[in-house]
C-alpha cells in the first residue's frame, strides 16, 4: 500500500538539470544525474537511517522522500557548516528549514539539533503542510502530481507552483522537484522504503506455503528468488536487501539468526528440499503459526 501523499515510485521525473549536476561534478543531466549525486550521497544518509525511518513511519511518509530532500539540501548533512547552516546561514538541518524572517522567508524557528529525530519531524511536518495545501489547491491532480507539487512547494513556497507543467518554473534550478524525486526513487530502490508490509506479503507467501501444501510449496522457490532470496545470496535493490537492512538496523547491526530475513536467507540459498517439501505439507497450520510468529517478532523489531 502506498503512503497517503502517493507513490513516489509513480511520480513522473525529468531528473536534475545540467547546472546543478555540474555543482556536483557531474556532466550530465536528468534522472541518471540525480542517482549519481544521491549514491555519492548514501554513505553519509546512513548515518541517519534509524531516524529517518521511525519519522518517516510515524508520519505516513515514504522514507525515500525524507531522503531525496536531505540529498538535495544538504548532501546529508556533508554541505553545511559546523552548526548545521546552510544558504549562507538562512537555512537549518539536514532538511534546511528555511529560517529567514517571513515574508522574505519560511521564518521557522528550528526544533533540535541539525541531525537529530525532532529536526527531521519538523522539516517532514513542513513538507506534509505544503502536501495538503496543494492538495486542496489543485484538487484534481493525481495523489503522485500533488505530491511533486507538494515537494516544489517545500523549496519555493505553495504559491509559486502555478501548474503541474511547469511545477519547477519558480524552483532554485528550475529543477528541485524533479531532482528530488529521482533521487528518492533511488533511495527506496536501495533500502530506504516501509518494510513491514513487504514482510507481510513475504509471510504470507511462506505461510499460504505451509498451510497449503502440494504447489504452494512448490511456488515458495520461485517467489523468494523473485524478491531477491537466491542461491548466490540476497540480490541489491531487491525487496530481500530492503528487508535485510531495516531487520539489520534493528538488531543492532546483524540479522538475527532464527529471524523471518534469516530464515528465507536460508530458504532462497539452498532451495526447498523433498524433506522440506514434506514436512511442510504435512505440519501445515502448525508450520504456518511457527512462521507468523517469526512474522510478529520481526515486525515488533523493525518498527
Amino acid at each position: 500500500m502506498a503512503p497517503p501523499y502517493g507513490d513516489i515510485m509513480k511520480v513522473e521525473t525529468s531528473g536534475a538539470s545540467w547546472r546543478t549536476a555540474k555543482a556536483d561534478g557531474g556532466n550530465d543531466e536528468g534522472v541518471l544525474a540525480s542517482h549519481i549525486m544521491a549514491e555519492h550521497d548514501r554513505a553519509a544518509m546512513d548515518k541517519y537511517k534509524r531516524l529517518i525511518m521511525k519519522v518517516a513511519k510515524r508520519n505516513e511518509v515514504d522514507p525515500a522522500v525524507i531522503c531525496g530532500i536531505i540529498s538535495r539540501e544538504s548532501r546529508a548533512g556533508t554541505g553545511l557548516d559546523k552548526h548545521g547552516r546552510g544558504d549562507n546561514g538562512k537555512a537549518f538541518g539536514l532538511m534546511q528549514i528555511d529560517t529567514t524572517p517571513a515574508p522574505s522567508g519560511g521564518g521557522h524557528t528550528p526544533k533540535g539539533e541539525w541531525n537529530s529525530e525532532e529536526h527531521l519531524q519538523q522539516g517532514t511536518e513542513i513538507l506534509i503542510e505544503f502536501i495538503k495545501i496543494i492538495q486542496e489547491k489543485f484538487n484534481s491532480w493525481t495523489k503522485e502530481q500533488q505530491l511533486k507539487g507538494g515537494i516544489a512547494a517545500y523549496n519555493k513556497g505553495h504559491d509559486r507552483v502555478e501548474s503541474y507543467e511547469e511545477v519547477d518554473t519558480h524552483t532554485t534550478g528550475v529543477d528541485y522537484s524533479n531532482d528530488v524525486v529521482a533521487r528518492a526513487q533511488w533511495f527506496y530502490n536501495h533500502g530506504y522504503r516501509e518494510t513491514t508490509n513487504l514482510v507481510i506479503k513475504v509471510a504470507a507467501v511462506v505461510v499460504g506455503a505451509a498451510v497449503g501444501g502440494g504447489s504452494a510449496v512448490a511456488l515458495a522457490p520461485i517467489v523468494l528468488t523473485g524478491i531477491g532470496f537466491g542461491a548466490g545470496g540476497i540480490a541489491a535493490g531487491s525487496t530481500a536487501a530492503g528487508m535485510m537492512s531495516a531487520a539489520a538496523i534493528a538488531n543492532g547491526g546483524g540479522v538475527a539468526a532464527g529471524s523471518l530475513v534469516a530464515i528465507l536467507q536460508s530458504a532462497g540459498a539452498v532451495g526447498l528440499s523433498g524433506m522440506v517439501t514434506a514436512v511442510v505439507g504435512s505440519a501445515g497450520a502448525a508450520i504456518g503459526g511457527a512462521v507468523g510468529g517469526a512474522v510478529g517478532w520481526l515486525k515488533t523489531k523493525i518498527s
